[in-house]
């Protein structure tokens, strides 16, 4: 399998990627992380050693952005299709088994949680198969807070864990919790979960055709975003040069299920 930016990116299927993570995990498993990655996915992996090692566990990892996606292809990997985090969640809300399946939410708001908790038990799960938290700014670097959401994950009975606070933490918090999480699907979803509940506006469908979404997520946020879209553009670039210098620059070890 060839690797770029050294992951081993998955050639599934969206929907069979879905078919996979609504299976059962066998008693005595860790986490099974599945990462979107996206420019700055790959920004990040060249600063971050901890997120290198999270990135090394990553059960799936799919190509989101486009930058991302076409570089892959042209690398000679084959792609079906961009799989990324927010169409990922959408296609995993109508697939889950209310009778098998317990999902627990990490989030950025508490709005958007409770209207996917609403959706979810519209569905026909029980209430106390769905849970969610948002954590205090900084949560990451508080030991104790960390540990004890880990805690409430693994109570839960999770099946299923949606991280929507955005990347690296997301990620790397999984990683670094993944003996008291144990066995569930952990997914990075960045702002998927607030599009997914209607907190934020995605771009229009042909925005997202044509590459651009990019541009519409920066017009909404610009103070934020910019640094990412405008800056990490050029990092980007730099990750590309280092890529094509050596297959595998960043010594990942991803385990993609294709």
């Amino acid at each position: 399998m060839k690797h770029v930016f050294g992951i081993n990116f998955s050639s599934l299927t969206q929907q069979a990627i879905v078919d996979l993570v609504t299976q059962d995990i066998p008693n005595g498993s860790g986490p099974r992380l599945v990462v979107t990655t996206n420019l700055d996915h790959v920004v990040n992996l060249t600063r971050r050693a901890d997120y290198r090692a999270a990135y090394g566990s990553a059960w799936i990892s799919t190509a989101d952005g486009w930058p991302v996606y076409l570089y892959a292809r042209l690398r000679g990997v084959k792609l079906p299709a961009r799989v990324t985090g927010a169409d990922l969640v959408q296609s995993l809300f109508g697939c889950w088994d209310p009778a098998r399946h317990r999902v627990f939410m990490i989030g950025s708001n508490q709005e958007a949680c409770e209207r996917l908790t609403k959706r979810l038990t519209s569905q026909g799960f029980d209430p106390a198969s769905v849970a969610w938290v948002v954590p205090p700014l900084g949560f990451e670097y508080d030991h104790t807070c960390s540990t004890n959401m880990a805690q409430q994950v693994a109570k839960h009975g999770t099946t299923h864990l949606l991280m929507g606070i955005g990347s690296p933490k997301s990620e790397v918090w999984v990683h670094q919790h993944r003996q008291i999480l144990g066995g569930l699907y952990a997914f990075g979803l960045g702002a998927g979960l607030d599009f997914l509940a209607g907190t934020q506006r995605r771009a229009p469908p042909f925005m997202r055709r044509i590459g651009m979404e990019w541009f519409w997520r920066l017009a909404q946020e610009p103070r934020r975003l910019a640094p990412r879209y405008l800056l990490n553009s050029w990092r980007f670039l730099i990750a590309v040069a280092k890529d094509l210098q050596s297959p595998m620059p960043l010594s990942l070890e991803g385990s993609d299920r294709s």
